[in-house]
């Protein structure tokens, strides 16, 4: 079967450092009453698990040493089916952002909207505002850049964000620049025609912070990043370079030759200088066009540029130069922005469209982001306070928070463990909810979409018929010159060949490969579980 997506697994990262530990059963706390009731009867008094799974676990490409864990419960009564190591921690990579995902929709309802509005500090005049026009930041992670005629955010296979580290990654097709257009084409109507002063973006909803290889920033156009678009031209001929979205902010150059045919794709990104990006390699004649991105180091000053640029397409002039860093030195004061002063405001999709997005693609920047979002419920703005909040949320909806620990949204943390039946807890739970649809329509769909789009073959029988989120973690072990597979987990919904419906959670820790491709063979047998367990409910 081929794989032109795995799951997120990555994180956009191969080494990733982790831990796991134990855990006694007796810790755990089921979601409300009807796992509680059936938890002394677990591993001794549940059957054997279905002959295709432990074919799966006993499979040549795990090692003695790997450890599984593994819990099916029925979905409407909590009555556990199978369970394997089912109260153990694992280290769970990305089914991690099941925690943020569910909390954020219980913190924010589906319906939910971010406003981000374009102040003016002076009065406008002729059509001359007479001081600045600010941006303030609402922590909307889109910005229209993902919207849909249909009223939905796209998503690929296999989301840009990806595209340094997985094959086949492609952008959506909507204009990553549609929020500040929109904000733009309404300063345009409301009568501004000059700003005599600066554009200035106001990020002060959270503090700024480095997360690994992006920056989690109140304020994300095109998920700030720059794509870049390869293509091979004639045998020893250069390639061509297409980048998106185009801006002064940055001056983009290629020196990738087109080679044979049967040679490998190599490709690097890196930036000699300040606005600038060089692309080096090579790419094979007659290949599909390669993407790359740049990752954006400063958010507020890359929106600020591409702010300007729409304004000026709208025919607003602007006093100040497009490019140069974002001027926080003339903010206003927070308390100081005033209704009658707002020139334009772009209202974002439902929240439900970025769960969706986040879950779908394992999104790791939003499932950050959601953390952040979560510590701004509770008045606070730190990365911690928003964790703190999804825990809250599991005491609120009597979940164990002490079984979960949780040291970022994404799944990479090394403090991210948790066991098989803690995450089928939260399924449980939530399959009571009111706004239970929304988080099920976010789930990829084994077979069909996103990250799971490829996770069985075309004609498996359990295509369509199980919603799951899945991570991967992988690491490297120099000594041997192997790479570590630390994790291969997925969680979610199943409905059985007899229309039995269950929550279940697989989790794989501690196996070895030689090569990264070799993480499709993981993938297949995850998807193999799941036919197992479809064919025995």
């Amino acid at each position: 079967m081929g794989h032109p997506a795995t799951d997120g697994f990555l994180s956009r990262r191969v080494v990733l450092g982790r831990g796991a530990a134990g855990l006694a059963a007796g810790a755990f706390a089921a979601s409300g009453a009807r796992l509680a009731s059936a938890q002394d009867a677990m591993s001794e008094a549940t059957p054997a698990l279905p002959v295709g799974v432990e074919a799966v676990m006993t499979n040549s490409r795990y090692a003695e040493f790997t450890r599984w864990g593994v819990f099916v419960a029925d979905r409407a009564s909590g009555e556990p089916i199978y369970g394997l190591r089912e109260v153990e921690r694992f280290i769970p990579g990305s089914v991690t952002k099941l925690y943020p995902a569910a909390a954020a929709l219980d913190a924010y309802g589906s319906e939910f909207r971010f406003r981000t509005p374009l102040y003016r500090t002076g009065a406008l005049v002729d059509g001359v505002i007479d001081g600045d026009l600010v941006l303030v930041a609402s922590g909307d992670p889109t910005m229209g850049g993902r919207d849909q005629p249909d009223g939905t955010m796209a998503f690929t296979e296999t989301d840009h964000t990806y595209a340094n580290v997985l094959p086949g990654a492609q952008w959506t097709d909507p204009d990553p620049l549609a929020g500040l257009d929109d904000l733009a084409r309404q300063a345009a109507a409301a009568g501004v025609e000059r700003i005599s002063g600066d554009v200035i973006v106001d990020a002060r909803l959270w503090p700024q912070m480095a997360k690994g290889e992006y920056v989690l920033s109140p304020i994300a156009i095109n998920d700030n990043v720059i794509d870049l678009l390869v293509s091979p031209g004639i045998e020893g001929q250069p390639a061509t370079l297409e980048v998106r979205p185009r801006s002064a902010a940055f001056q983009a150059e290629i020196d990738v030759t087109t080679v044979g045919a049967e040679q490998p794709l190599a490709l690097t990104v890196d930036s000699p200088g300040a606005g600038r990006i060089v692309v080096r390699g090579q790419i094979a004649e007659g290949s599909a066009p390669a993407l790359r991105i740049f990752q954006i180091e400063d958010p507020p000053a890359f929106a600020r540029t591409l702010l300007i640029e729409a304004l000026e397409r709208e025919g607003i002039a602007v006093a100040s130069p497009a490019t140069g860093p974002n001027p926080t030195d003339r903010l206003p004061d927070p308390g100081s922005y005033r209704s009658e002063n707002v020139v334009a405001t772009h209202e974002s999709l439902p929240f439900a469209q970025l769960i969706r997005v986040t879950l779908k693609v394992s999104m790791n920047e939003m499932a950050d982001v959601l953390v952040f979002l979560l510590a701004l419920k509770r008045g606070a703005d730190t990365f911690d306070a928003g964790l703190q909040v999804i825990g809250e949320f599991l005491d609120a909806n009597g979940l164990a928070r002490d079984v979960v620990s949780l040291g970022d949204g994404r799944g990479i943390d090394v403090s991210d463990l948790f066991g098989p039946r803690a995450i089928c807890a939260l399924l449980l739970m939530m399959a009571e909810r009111a706004d239970f649809d929304v988080f099920y329509d976010a789930l990829p769909i084994l077979g069909v979409d996103g990250t799971e789009r490829a996770a069985v073959p075309t004609d498996s029988l359990v295509k369509g018929r199980a919603r799951a989120k899945s991570g991967t973690s992988i690491a490297s072990n120099p000594m041997n010159q192997r790479l570590l597979v630390l994790a291969k987990a997925s969680a979610g919904y199943l409905t059985g060949a007899s229309g039995r419906e269950v929550v279940y959670a697989v989790f794989m820790n501690d196996t070895e490969m030689t090569a990264i491709d070799d993480v499709f063979g993981l993938i297949d047998d995850q998807g193999a579980i799941a036919e197992a367990l479809y064919a025995a409910l």
